[in-house]
């Protein structure tokens, strides 16, 4: 098998050091390196940096900004933007026989995968939870017994169509982003496969809830809103988040006691994500559970004293920090992807004038082609409150899309 080259080095400097060493033979006054792979893993490539932790990048896109904050960005892309095994499977190889790199954090692709996350466990340790663990939580007549034996709060739940679909999603439990989720009954031949399930919809607003688990115990790290709007025929796709938000009392501790009870029911390790429908009465339903760190770690960056991302890894070895602050707590932050709407590529003035806006993040290479509902990049913001966030959010977002596909009349660029 031939692995998949270390391309685009990143940034020379190594941030400081760590006596955690999970697994490997690196000496423990050597800077932590740790390799992150996802779709797209900038955000936990940025988080790490954030946590003095040196990233290797084993990304599907290889994003103009993700290479510049990784130590080494490796391709690891197969067709239809998801996970390449072999490539993976090599790149950790590689990594494990340099001897410096102490293991490696999975983040978003791996859902419609499960197998590779063991297999990669066995080339370089995996830092988060257990495959075994991953699997129960991607299990959905498994995982919805497990919220009824804990009483935490779920929408009616069924693996098989229901009589009446009118009221009912259809979900793919080995799918993320939203893209799956679809109105039961406009949906042809509902037929249940792997990973197939129904769930009643519930009104309300979608939120997520992040953690840190360890084994028996767990730490809120917060809340946020997500932006969930419709794509074409896609009603549910999400496209990202505003946090950190307060949620009302009582919801807020009905999602602390459910972190914790699934920490202890699954012996949860590590950054974790619970996605809930927060109704017009103020009480939370919860949808699933993430078992990685998500998309909403760029919400708490200074979340935990010495980063959220060193924070991953002490509570992967059973340490959990003995509060989580943020240190800003008036600033709102938020991101939102910014989706094609028809085929097209990305040139080199497009790309150098993404890279140019200091909002922008997830930036094409220049030459990338997309089609229709691929991501373009992503819009951040900052303000005082969530609705001043999301206005700043749809300006930047309408920039973008004007400047990269402008109305189809406009041919004057």
């Amino acid at each position: 098998m031939t692995s998949a080259p270390i391309l685009h080095p990143g940034a020379s400097h190594e941030p400081g050091t760590s006596e955690f060493q999970p697994g490997t033979s690196a000496r423990a006054s050597s800077p932590l390196r740790l390799a992150f792979a996802a779709t797209s893993a900038r955000s936990l490539v940025d988080c790490a940096r954030a946590s003095g932790i040196i990233p290797i990048a084993l990304d599907v896109f290889g994003d103009l900004d993700t290479c510049r904050l990784a130590a080494a960005c490796v391709p690891i892309g197969g067709s239809a933007l998801a996970l390449d095994r072999d490539a993976l499977l090599g790149a950790l190889a590689d990594l494990r026989a340099r001897g410096d790199v102490a293991g490696w954090v999975a983040g978003s692709g791996f859902e419609a995968q499960l197998g590779l996350l063991a297999e990669g466990a066995q080339r370089l340790p995996l830092i988060g939870n257990r495959p075994e663990t991953v699997r129960r939580v991607r299990s959905p007549a498994e995982f919805s017994a497990l919220l009824d034996a804990q009483a935490i709060a779920q929408p009616d739940f069924s693996i098989d169509p229901p009589a009446d679909a009118r009221g009912w999603l259809v979900k793919d439990a080995h799918a993320c982003g939203g893209w799956h989720v679809r109105a039961a009954e406009e949906v042809e031949a509902c037929v249940p496969g792997e990973g197939r399930y129904f769930q009643r919809r519930v009104a309300g607003e979608p939120w997520s809830c992040l953690f840190l688990a360890a084994a028996d115990d767990a730490r809120l790290i917060g809340f946020s809103r997500q932006i969930v709007r419709p794509l074409g025929r896609r009603p549910y796709v999400y496209r990202g988040g505003v946090g950190p938000v307060a949620l009302p009392a009582a919801a807020r501790e009905d999602l602390i006691a459910a972190a914790l009870k699934l920490t202890r029911a699954l012996g949860l390790l590590g950054l974790n994500g619970i996605d809930f429908v927060l109704d017009a009465a103020g009480r939370p339903w919860v949808l699933e559970l993430n078992p990685r760190p998500t998309a909403a770690i760029q919400l708490f960056a200074d979340a935990c004293e010495g980063g959220l991302m060193r924070a991953h890894v002490e509570a992967c070895a059973g340490r959990l920090p003995l509060s989580a602050q943020l240190s800003s707590p008036v600033v709102v932050r938020g991101f939102e992807t910014v989706f094609a709407r028809r085929a097209g590529w990305i040139g080199e003035a497009d790309a150098a004038w993404l890279a140019g806006q200091t909002w922008c993040c997830d930036v094409p290479q220049p030459g990338t082609r997309h089609a229709w509902g691929d991501p373009l990049c992503t819009v951040r913001a900052r303000g005082d409150s969530v609705e001043a966030v999301l206005r700043r959010l749809g300006e930047r977002r309408r920039s973008v899309s004007l400047r990269l596909q402008p109305p189809m009349e406009d041919r004057s660029r």
